[in-house]
């Protein structure tokens, strides 16, 4: 039998896959066929036809965000896809999801080229909100791709790891974060320092801002910390990342703040930080920038795609928080930046 032909716009989609495939016990019955112009790990997707591309330019996060909102504004979307050269690949199943408009190409433009192939390929909608449901795609792309065991796998050598970063959070701390997680408000915890967790601030733009959304909340609370100016909801993640004024910042008062922007690299976050943040006023005022307790890190790879490497952040999070560098994954891309002078 031929293997399955898949093809995949969602760069955690691919990660996830490919995961799968390293947990068969043989060789995997299932074919990478197609990615998005995002799909760039793990390394060796290459040769890979590219089969989608942005409409937006690269600027600065000012002009992007522009640029976001004009087009969504009017209707069109920020993606184009290769319809010709996606129907040409013939694939079985097509992988993308719905759940952010400007993540990715838009669900019913895929469902549409897709109802051009014959016979037509299977499209499958992956919308994790949480770390939970990162660990049951990995389980359920398993089962669609043929390949159970290996999905279950995959999971359960996660869900290790996930443990063993739980079991490193100093027991204040983790006890701080169920009783938030369990009253879906950690903003509430008090600033008391010997009960709460470090209180963070997760910017995932800088201009706007954007705290943190989804699943970047319940990391941080999953690492003991508290992330309020987003807290998780019971049980699970938070809302869906917004817009936070310089003001709602600053009455945070975070002991850390994390610039990890959507999309940019670690150069390119540490420039639009420099640009649009360190000159600020009331953010030279912060606390956690006067102390040095700022990190910039790679959130295109280890942030923003709710996939196997959301495991990393978590890990990340458990060693910067309470000062354990060792449990800080090697190679993990992100600096500190010195204290404010």
């Amino acid at each position: 039998m031929a293997p399955l032909r898949v093809v995949s716009l969602l760069p955690s989609a691919t990660e996830i896959i490919q995961l799968v495939a390293a947990h068969c016990a043989d060789e995997a019955p299932f074919q990478l066929v197609g990615r998005s112009h995002e799909c760039d790990f793990p390394p060796g997707l290459e040769h890979l036809p590219m089969l989608t591309a942005a409409k937006t330019q690269w600027t600065n996060s000012e002009d992007v965000d522009r640029q976001v909102r004009e087009a969504l504004s009017s209707g069109k979307g920020l993606y184009s896809v290769d319809r010709e050269r996606l129907q040409q690949l013939a694939p079985d199943v097509i992988v993308t999801q719905s759940l952010c408009s400007v993540c990715s190409v838009d669900f019913c433009y895929v469902q549409d080229i897709a109802a051009g192939i014959e016979p037509r390929p299977q499209v499958v909608d992956l919308n994790p909100q949480n770390l939970q449901e990162v660990l049951a795609d990995v389980r359920r792309v398993g089962q669609l791709l043929g390949q159970p065991a290996a999905g279950e796998a995959a999971a359960a050598a996660l869900q290790q790891r996930v443990d063993a970063a739980l079991a490193a959070v100093p027991a204040a701390a983790a006890r701080a974060a169920v009783a938030g997680a369990a009253s879906g408000n950690s903003g509430d915890s008090a600033h008391n320092g010997s009960t709460a967790g470090p209180s963070v601030a997760f910017v995932e733009w800088v201009g706007p801002i954007f705290v943190g959304g989804h699943w970047t909340p319940q990391l941080i609370e999953m690492a003991g910390g508290r992330h309020p100016l987003n807290p998780c909801k019971a049980g699970g993640g938070a809302g869906k990342s917004f817009v936070a004024t310089p003001e709602q910042v600053a009455e945070s008062s975070p002991d850390w703040v994390v610039v990890a922007p959507c999309g940019l690299d670690l150069p390119t976050a540490r420039g639009e930080m420099q640009a649009s943040l360190a000159p600020q006023s009331w953010w030279q005022e912060l606390p956690a920038v006067k102390a040095g307790r700022v990190v910039i890190v790679d959130g295109n790879q280890m942030f923003n795609r709710p996939g196997p490497r959301l495991v990393d952040a978590l890990e990340f999070l458990v060693g910067l928080l309470h000062d354990k560098p060792d449990l800080i994954p090697a190679g993990f891309p992100y600096e500190r930046v010195p204290p404010a002078e």
